[in-house]
C-alpha cells in the first residue's frame, strides 16, 4: 500500500489560523487539538498539531515517557474533518459534529513532545442525512503515525 504523505511547507500562509478554526469549531483549550488548516478542498483537509510539554495530558500520560494519547489523535482527525465539513455551512458554530462510530484505527508510532503531526483527512462518500464518513491519517518526520475511520452525525446546536 503505497502511502500518500502530505506536502508541508513552513512558510505556506494557513488557509485557517488559530482564530479561525475557533470559528468554526466548538472546541476551546485545552481541547481544540488542530493548530492551523493548510489545505482545504470539497473533499480533503490537512491540519497541523504543534505537540509541546506544555500539552495537559502530558502531565499524566506518561511524566517520565511523555506520549500523546491515541484517542487525542483521533479527536484530532475528527477536529480536522470537522473543519473540512463545518467550514461550509453559512453559520459553522450553529453546528456540531458527533462521534457515531470509530473504525480502522491503527497507531504506527508514538506521537511525543516537540512532534509536528500533519493530519491527512479526506471523505470516504458523500454527505447524507447529516452522516460524515472520513478517513484520517497523521503523520510525523514524514511518517505514518496514527489511521482512522471516522463516522459522525452533524446536528444544528440549540440555542
Amino acid at each position: 500500500m503505497k502511502i500518500d504523505i502530505p506536502e508541508f511547507n513552513l512558510e505556506t500562509e494557513p488557509i485557517f489560523d488559530i482564530k479561525d478554526i475557533m470559528k468554526i469549531l466548538p472546541h476551546k483549550p485545552p481541547f481544540l487539538l488542530v493548530d492551523k488548516i493548510i489545505y482545504l478542498s470539497d473533499n480533503q483537509a490537512i491540519g497541523i498539531k504543534n505537540v509541546t510539554i506544555n500539552e495537559f495530558f502530558f502531565t499524566g500520560h506518561f511524566p517520565k515517557n511523555p506520549v500523546m494519547p491515541g484517542v487525542l489523535q483521533i479527536e484530532a482527525i475528527a477536529q480536522v474533518g470537522g473543519i473540512l465539513v463545518l467550514s461550509k455551512f453559512k453559520n459553522p458554530i450553529g453546528y456540531s459534529a458527533y462521534f457515531i462510530k470509530i473504525d480502522k484505527v491503527r497507531f504506527k508510532r508514538k506521537v511525543i513532545p516537540g512532534d509536528i503531526i500533519i493530519f491527512q483527512v479526506h471523505l470516504l462518500e458523500k454527505i447524507k442525512r447529516g452522516i460524515v464518513h472520513i478517513q484520517g491519517n497523521g503523520y510525523v518526520n514524514n511518517k505514518l503515525a496514527v489511521v482512522a475511520e471516522v463516522v459522525a452525525k452533524i446536528f444544528k446546536n440549540n440555542k
